[in-house]
């Protein structure tokens, strides 16, 4: 599939001479797919973007995270490198409607699969990046969506409503810590039933 969209937009750049992709979508994830589907779950610090042409034309770029914590999977050398399609390459810009970016300086949890061999390697596309933010005042670390909006705790047995949720009329910010461990609760879950069986 990813060479397949890649030489489409290769085609489209010699032919039509454009350089946006059509829009993409994602299938709609819950939060127990999220944690589920995902190879890798880790939380890093965009440290670095370049952007390159592969060897079909196309325009990739590499976002390179540092800080790691590992929430789950391994990595190769401890370090991660996410590669999507899209970027700036001299005068040339590619863009993919509706396809996640990263900022430098950000810090990120995202559910990572396929890392490598498609051409965006999260669970979900955006739905699989939260930003995790500091609290200047108080110190304390909270997860947003992709979107910078606020993650409100679900009520107790709700976990598939985390991601989904984002009121924050009627719920208190999810911290990191509470996040991290819903995640760790369903592997836990998964791994349980999986035992069971």
């Amino acid at each position: 599939m990813w060479k397949l969209f890649a030489a489409l937009i290769v085609l489209g750049w010699c032919v039509l001479g454009t350089r946006t992709a059509g829009a993409i979508s994602f299938e709609a994830r819950d939060f127990d797919a999220l944690a589920a589907e995902a190879e890798q779950i880790v939380i890093g610090t965009v440290a670095m973007t370049r952007s390159r042409r592969t060897g079909e034309r196309q325009i990739v770029t590499d976002y390179g995270f540092d800080n790691l914590q590992i929430v789950k999977g391994t990595l190769p050398a401890g370090a991660l490198t996410l590669t999507m399609l899209g970027g700036t390459v001299g005068a040339d810009t590619l863009t993919v409607a509706g396809a996640p970016t990263f900022q430098r300086g950000i810090r990120y949890l995202v559910f990572v699969t396929g890392n490598g061999s498609v051409m965006f390697p999260l669970v979900g596309g955006h739905q699989g990046i939260f930003q995790v933010r500091t609290d200047a005042t108080t110190g304390v670390t909270r997860v947003h969506d992709y979107a910078g909006r606020p993650v409100a705790r679900p009520s107790a047995g709700a976990s598939k409503e985390w991601v989904n949720r984002l009121d924050m009329d009627s719920a208190e910010p999810v911290t990191e810590a509470a996040f991290v461990d819903a995640i760790r609760a369903r592997m836990g879950a998964k791994m349980g039933a999986r035992g069971a069986q």
